[in-house]
C-alpha cells in the first residue's frame, strides 16, 4: 500500500539543486515521479528500463550521499518502471536498503596514486589482492612507522571494492572512532543496534589497532566481532605500527587472531622512491618541481612520506609568500626544521643545546645549579628527551646535568610525562622536538 508523502522526496530535490544544474535536473530529475512511502520505502516512477539503467549509474549514489547528508539513512528507495500500454504493470525494483554506518572511506586516496617503491611493495601487492579477491587475503595485517603509506593503502582497497562492487558495504575506522562509537552505544543502552550495524559490514577496515592495546572492553569487543566476520568469509583488513607479536597488553586470543593471515611491513622508501614520491605529489597539487630540489629534499628527508609532503609545501608557500625563486640554498633554509637526524650522530650535548635555544637561555645553565623555573623546566624537558630519544639510563642522565642524582631525574621525566598526558598543546610541542631527532 502506498501511502502518499512528498516531503523526503521534496527534501532530496532541494538538496540537489544545490549539487546539479539545471539542464541535469530537467533531463533526468522531471522524469521521476514520486509514488509514495510506505514505512521507511520511498517510490519513485521511471519511464522505462533503459532510463533507470543510466540514472543509477550516474545518480543512484549521489541520492544515497543525499540521503545521508540529511540524516535520512534508514529510509530506501525503490524504482517502479512505469507500465505499457499493453496493460502489465508497473515494475517494482528494489535497492538493498542502506545501512547506517558512516563508510568514512578518503576518496583521495587511490592505488593509482601510491608511489610502489622496494620497502611498500608487498604490503602494495597484498593491498591490490585483497582489492580484487578479498576472500584470497583474510585476514590482511600491513605495519609500519607512522606517515609510510598505510593509511594510504587502506583507503586504496575500499575505494577500489566500493567503485568495483556496489554490493558490499565497506567501511574503514581508526582505532578511536571504533571505540567513540562502542561507547556511544553503551552509554544510550543501545549496544544490540551497535552489534547489528557490525553484521551488515563486508569488508571492515581498522587502522593504527595498536591503539586499542589499553582499552578493555574494546578488545573484547573487537575480539567477537573479528571471530564472526572471520567465521562469515569477511575480509578484515588492519594497520598498525608494529607486528602484532609488538603490541604490549594484547591479549594471546586477539593477537593470534591478527596473525591468522598474512602479515605485511612497510619500511621507510629508499631515495628512490622519495624522489618519486615528490614528484607525484608535485603533480597532484599543481606545483613545477625541478628534479634538482627533489632529490634535495628527499636526500635530507629519509623516513617519513608525510613529512616530505609537507617540506614541499612549505618550501612552495614560503617561495610564493617571499617572492622568490625556489633554489637548493632557499630549500636547504626552508626544510630546516624537517630534515632527519641520523640517530648515531645525536649525541646529549646537541639535544640540550636544542632545547636551551628553544627556550633562550645558555646550555650551561641546564647543569648548573640554578633551580629558578626559567632554568629547571627546560632542564626537565632535557632529561625527558635524552630518555625518550637516545635511551640513556637515568644515572648517566644525571650526570650530564651537573651529577643530578637518580631520583632528581626521575621526578623531571615523570613531570614531563604527566604534563603531556594533561595539555595537548604540550605533548604536541614535545613531539615535535622528537620528531625532529627520530622522525617516529
Amino acid at each position: 500500500m502506498y501511502v502518499e508523502k512528498t516531503m523526503i522526496w521534496e527534501k532530496l530535490k532541494t538538496e540537489l539543486k544545490s549539487i546539479l544544474d539545471e539542464r541535469e535536473l530537467n533531463t533526468w530529475f522531471s522524469q521521476i515521479k514520486f509514488i509514495g512511502e510506505d514505512d521507511n520505502e520511498l517510490y519513485l516512477k521511471v519511464p522505462d528500463e533503459s532510463f533507470l539503467t543510466t540514472f543509477k549509474k550516474n545518480y543512484l549514489d549521489l541520492l544515497y550521499n543525499t540521503l545521508k547528508k540529511l540524516s535520512l539513512t534508514d529510509y530506501n528507495l525503490n524504482f517502479i518502471i512505469a507500465r505499457k500500454n499493453n496493460g502489465t504493470k508497473d515494475h517494482i525494483i528494489k535497492k538493498t536498503k542502506l545501512s547506517n554506518i558512516k563508510t568514512n572511506i578518503n576518496k583521495k586516496y587511490l592505488f593509482d596514486n601510491f608511489v610502489v617503491g622496494p620497502g611498500n611493495q608487498f604490503a602494495y601487492a597484498i593491498s591490490v589482492g585483497a582489492a580484487k579477491n578479498s576472500h584470497d587475503y583474510n585476514p590482511i595485517y600491513i605495519y609500519g612507522d607512522v606517515g609510510l603509506g598505510k593509511t594510504h593503502l587502506l583507503n586504496a582497497i575500499a575505494n577500489y571494492i566500493h567503485l568495483h562492487d556496489k554490493n558490499k558495504l565497506v567501511v574503514y575506522k581508526t582505532s578511536k572512532d571504533f571505540l567513540d562509537e562502542m561507547v556511544y552505544y553503551l552509554q544510550n543502552k543501545k549496544y544490540s543496534l551497535f552489534k547489528e550495524k557490525y553484521k551488515k559490514i563486508d569488508v571492515l577496515i581498522i587502522d593504527d589497532i595498536q591503539l586499542i592495546s589499553t582499552w578493555e572492553e574494546t578488545k573484547k569487543q573487537l575480539f567477537f566481532i573479528f571471530n564472526e566476520k572471520y567465521e562469515q568469509g569477511k575480509q578484515i583488513i588492519i594497520s598498525s605500527d608494529c607486528p602484532p607479536k609488538d603490541i604490549k597488553n594484547l591479549e594471546e586470543r586477539l593477537r593470534s587472531r591478527f596473525e591468522w593471515g598474512i602479515i605485511a611491513q612497510i619500511e621507510p622508501p629508499n631515495l628512490e622512491t622519495r624522489i618519486a614520491i615528490l614528484m607525484q605529489k608535485a603533480n597532484e597539487k599543481n606545483i613545477d618541481l625541478d628534479i634538482s630540489i627533489a632529490e634535495f629534499i628527499a636526500s635530507k628527508i629519509k623516513k617519513n612520506v608525510r613529512t616530505l609532503e609537507g617540506a614541499l609545501i612549505r618550501v612552495y608557500a614560503l617561495s610564493s609568500i617571499k617572492g622568490v625563486p625556489v633554489t637548493i640554498g632557499f630549500v636547504k633554509e626552508a626544510i630546516k626544521d624537517y630534515i632527519d637526524y641520523d640517530k648515531e650522530k645525536i649525541n646529549p650535548d646537541i639535544i640540550k643545546n636544542f632545547v636551551a635555544d628553544k627556550y633562550n637561555i645558555k646550555a650551561h645553565e641546564l647543569s648548573s645549579k640554578n633551580n629558578s623555573k626559567k632554568i629547571s623546566f627546560p632542564r626537565q624537558i632535557a632529561m625527558y628527551l635524552l630518555k625518550t630519544i637516545l635511551g640513556m639510563p637515568v644515572s648517566k642522565i644525571g650526570k650530564e646535568f651537573g651529577d643530578k642524582h637518580h631520583t632528581t631525574v626521575l621526578h623531571s621525566i615523570n613531570k614531563i610525562e604527566k604534563l603531556i598526558k594533561e595539555d595537548p598543546v604540550f605533548e604536541d610541542e614535545i613531539y615535535s622536538y622528537i620528531k625532529r631527532f627520530k622522525d617516529e
